[in-house]
């Protein structure tokens, strides 16, 4: 029950609010257009997105992530109103897939993980503290899951994409999407951590205080 409490603890912190303003508009845009028009499916998608903003600011929340999802969205209208194709509402998706393989493989081969920098930004942790010897490797580990995930997902998409499967699409991007993300990230987590262990390098507490070894190590959190 400790290792459950401690996964979602640390999913919280990735996923805070923009997991349900990410997944709801492209579920709307995707039932919409089964009964009516791509126009009428874009126009309707919109008006939520304006509420979701909407809804935001009146619980006070920053509406950061509603407004990138509007942003997301009308790009992905407009892309699909240009053609006449629905499909190509998933073009950014796509585009943002390959960007992540592009970032994750390149922060591999400059020695500088793309996991670690995404930890430092989470938590604050020193960056020294990613670059050493003993820690750098989890990071790397991490991010080579990443990278093949995404590359995976990648590749599917663009099969679903250049073969204008729209239904597919959808199911894979939005209803599997999500839990194989999931999957992804507690599966990075654990080899992360163990990585941690193994490698016996300082806690970030004890790197702060310049402890010398042995080292208790990092027993929780990546």
């Amino acid at each position: 029950m400790n290792r459950l409490q401690e996964w979602k603890e640390q999913l919280q912190l990735v996923f805070e609010k923009k997991t349900i303003d990410a997944l709801i508009p492209p579920v709307l845009f995707f039932l919409i257009i089964q009964w009516f028009t791509l126009e009428v499916a874009s126009i309707i998608t919109f008006i939520y997105l304006i509420g979701l903003i909407i809804y935001r600011k009146i619980k006070k929340d920053t509406g950061k992530y509603a407004f990138v999802g509007v942003i997301g969205v009308i790009i992905s209208i407009g892309l699909s109103l240009l053609s006449g194709d629905a499909i190509n509402f998933y073009l950014p998706s796509l585009i943002s897939t390959g960007f992540i393989v592009l970032v994750c493989f390149v922060s591999l081969l400059v020695k500088r993980p793309i996991a670690a920098l995404l930890s430092h930004l989470t938590r604050g942790w020193p960056l020294e503290w990613y670059k050493r010897d003993d820690i750098s490797p989890a990071y790397q580990y991490a991010t080579i899951i990443w990278g093949t995930y995404f590359l995976f997902r990648l590749i599917l998409q663009g099969y679903l994409y250049f073969t204008n499967q729209f239904s597919n699409y959808f199911f894979f991007n939005t209803v599997l999407g999500t839990p194989m993300t999931i999957m992804m990230l507690i599966g990075s987590y654990v080899v992360g951590v163990k990585t941690l262990r193994n490698r016996q390098g300082p806690s970030v507490e004890e790197f702060e205080q310049g402890k010398a070894p042995p080292f208790e190590g990092q027993q929780r959190g990546f």
